[in-house]
C-alpha cells in the first residue's frame, strides 16, 4: 500500500510543501504547493505562519504517513570537530563534551545531533549541528499546533543533497548547492555522494529590496516592485541608458558583491582543509529566479553555475511547472530523506525530550486492543469451546458421508451395508488394493517375455490415433494363448489392427472374433486371440 511522505519547508516569505508517493520498489513526486506567509500587525508571526500552514493543510486536504521539516538554518549552527578515535561508539559517548570546547553555551541548553563525514583507526571528522532548545521548543509547538507532528526535523541545508544524488549523477569532486531564500542563503558543500559541511549566509532577496530602498530612497513596497519589474545582474560592460535601471542595478550588485564575498570565503576555506577546490555551483531557491545571477556568479567565482530543475527528475509526475520550479528544492529534497540510501546525512534535532514519541503512541494503542481482544477472547472461552465441539461433530459426520460416497463411487458393486463406517470402508479399499497387486504379479511374466514388453510391442504395432480409434477392455493370458477385447470405430479398422499384430515377432495366429457393432453409433467391438511366441523364438 503507498504511503505519503510530504516535506514541509516553512520559509521568512512562503511556506512550500512536496508530496512524495513511496511503495516498496519506487518513489514519485506527486505533488507541490506553495502559499505566501501573510504577515499583519494583530498576529505574531509564529501566529501568520501557523494560519498560513493550518490553512495550505484544510484547502488542499493533505493526508500523510509521514513528515519531515526543516528548521532554519540561521537558527541552527554547525561545527567541524576532529577527533583522535574512528570508534562510532566512542564518538557518540564523547562528542557532546568535546562540543563543549567550542561553543558559548551550556550543553543542557542545546539540542545536538551529528554527522559522520570520515573516519578511521586513528581520526575521524565529525559534522556537529546544535541550535537552542527554546527557540527549537517554539518551532516544534507551532507545527503541533497544526496537528503536524513531524518525525524528522533536520537543519535547513543537509537535505539538499538528495537532490542531486537521488534526481541526478552526482559529480565526483566537490560542489556547492546555494539555495536562496527570501532572508538567508543556505551553502551546502558536498563530494560525490558525501555531505562535506553546511553554511547559512544573512543575504537573500529581502536584502535586495533593502539596498533599492536605500540607493532610491523610497517605499519598501515600491522597491520590492522595482526588484520583480525592473532587477537583475546586467553583463558586464553593457551600458544601461535608464538611469532609474542604472541605480536599481547597482544596488543589487551591491547585495550580491557581498553574497560572492562570503561564498569565495566558504570556498577557499573549505579548500584549505580539503586541498580540493570547489568545481562546480547548483542554484536553487526563490532568488536564484533573478535574471544574470547565474552568469554573475559563474564569471565572478569561475565555477560552472547551473540550476536545479525537480520537475525533470526521473520521479517527478508532476511535468514541467515554471512558476514553483526554483521554490520546490529544498521541500523535495526534505520529502527524499525518506528514501535516502544508507550512508546519507542523518541529522534528525528530534532527540532527547523533543523526541517523536508517534510510534510509541501507536504501539501503547495497538497493545490496548490486544489487552481489550484477549479479554473477550477470555470472556467468551466456554461458549467458543461448546460451538466448536458441536460444529466438529457435524463436519465429522459428513466426512463419514463423503468417504462412504467416494468408495461406493470408485466401486460400484460394494453394497452400501458394507459401507456402515470409514473403518469398514479402508477394509474394503485394503482387499480390493491386495487382490489387484495379486494380478499384476501374475502378468509380471508371461512365457519368459515381460508384460511390459508386451504392452509396448502392441502399443507400437497398432496404428496410431490418429488413423483409427482403439481402445483395448480386457487382455488375458493363459499359457501361451493370449486375447484381448475392445472398441474401435469400423470393420476396416479390426483388419488393421489384425495384420498390425501379425507382424509382431511376438504374436502368430492372430483370429478375430465376434465382430460387431456396439451400443453407440458408429461402434464396432471385437474380440482377438493369438499365441504369445516363448522368449528366444521369436
Amino acid at each position: 500500500m503507498p504511503q505519503n511522505v510530504i516535506g514541509i519547508d516553512i520559509g521568512s516569505y512562503s511556506i512550500k510543501i512536496a508530496e512524495l508517493e513511496r511503495t516498496f520498489q519506487k518513489y514519485e513526486f506527486v505533488n507541490f504547493f506553495e502559499r505566501k506567509v501573510q504577515f499583519n500587525e494583530l498576529l505574531k508571526p509564529e501566529e501568520s505562519i501557523t494560519v498560513t500552514l493550518q490553512g495550505m493543510l484544510d484547502d488542499f486536504g493533505l493526508k500523510w504517513d509521514q513528515v519531515i521539516c526543516g528548521y532554519p538554518g540561521h537558527k541552527v549552527s554547525s561545527r567541524l570537530v576532529t577527533l583522535p578515535f574512528g570508534n562510532l561508539k566512542k564518538i557518540d559517548q564523547t562528542i557532546e563534551f568535546e562540543l563543549e570546547n567550542y561553543v558559548p553555551f551550556d550543553l543542557e541548553t542545546l539540542v545536538i545531533d551529528y554527522h559522520v563525514l570520515s573516519a578511521t583507526k586513528e581520526q575521524s571528522e565529525i559534522l556537529v549541528f546544535y541550535t537552542l532548545k527554546d527557540e527549537f521548543s517554539k518551532y516544534l509547538n507551532l507545527l503541533q499546533n497544526c496537528k503536524v507532528d513531524p518525525k524528522i526535523i533536520t537543519a535547513e541545508g543537509v537535505e539538499l543533497l538528495n537532490l542531486v544524488v537521488s534526481g541526478m549523477v552526482p559529480p565526483e569532486s566537490p560542489y556547492a548547492i546555494l539555495d536562496l531564500g527570501h532572508t538567508k542563503t543556505n551553502l551546502t558543500l558536498c563530494r560525490g555522494k558525501k555531505l562535506q559541511s553546511v553554511r547559512s549566509i544573512s543575504i537573500g532577496g529581502q536584502q535586495f529590496t533593502e539596498a533599492i530602498q536605500k540607493n532610491l530612497k523610497i517605499p519598501l513596497e515600491e522597491a520590492e516592485k522595482m526588484k520583480i519589474e525592473m532587477g537583475g545582474i546586467p553583463p558586464e560592460g553593457e551600458v544601461i541608458l535608464d538611469d532609474l535601471s542604472k541605480q536599481v542595478g547597482v544596488a543589487m550588485k551591491q547585495v550580491v558583491d557581498e553574497l560572492v564575498l562570503n561564498i569565495r570565503q566558504a570556498f577557499f576555506s573549505y579548500q584549505d582543509h580539503s586541498k580540493t577546490p570547489v568545481e562546480g555551483i547548483y542554484l536553487c531557491g526563490g532568488t536564484s529566479r533573478m535574471p544574470g545571477l547565474d552568469r554573475y556568479l559563474s564569471l565572478r567565482l569561475k565555477q560552472n553555475v547551473t540550476h536545479i530543475d525537480p520537475t525533470s527528475f526521473h520521479f517527478s509526475k508532476l511535468g514541467k511547472v515554471a512558476s514553483h520550479r526554483a521554490v520546490m528544492a529544498q521541500g523535495v529534497a526534505l520529502a527524499l530523506r525518506s528514501v535516502a540510501a544508507a550512508g546519507m546525512p542523518d541529522i534528525n534535532l528530534r532527540s532527547g525530550e523533543f523526541a517523536f514519541k508517534g510510534d510509541v503512541q501507536k504501539l501503547g494503542g495497538t497493545l490496548r486492543h490486544v489487552g481489550i481482544a484477549l479479554g473477550l477472547i477470555f470472556l467468551m472461552a466456554l461458549t467458543h469451546f461448546g460451538v466448536k465441539f458441536f460444529v466438529l461433530s457435524k463436519q465429522i459426520t459428513a466426512l463419514n458421508k463423503e468417504v462412504t460416497a467416494l468408495v461406493k463411487q470408485a466401486l460400484p458393486g460394494v453394497a452400501e451395508k458394507q459401507l456402515s463406517s470409514p473403518a469398514s470402508a479402508l477394509k474394503i479399499l485394503q482387499s480390493e488394493e491386495s487382490r489387484i497387486q495379486d494380478r499384476v504379479g501374475k502378468l509380471t511374466i508371461l512365457e519368459g517375455i515381460p508384460a511390459l514388453d508386451i504392452v509396448k510391442e502392441i502399443s507400437a504395432k497398432v496404428p496410431a490415433r490418429q488413423d483409427i480409434v482403439l481402445d483395448i477392455e480386457d487382455l488375458n493370458v493363459k499359457g501361451e494363448r493370449m486375447s484381448l477385447a475392445g472398441r474401435t470405430d469400423s470393420f476396416i479398422a479390426v483388419d488393421k489392427i489384425k495384420a498390425a499384430l501379425e507382424s509382431s515377432k511376438y504374436f502368430k495366429k492372430v483370429t478375430p472374433g465376434n465382430v460387431g457393432k456396439g451400443v453407440k453409433e458408429g461402434e464396432v467391438k471385437f474380440e482377438m486371440t493369438m499365441d504369445v511366441v516363448p522368449k528366444g523364438e521369436e
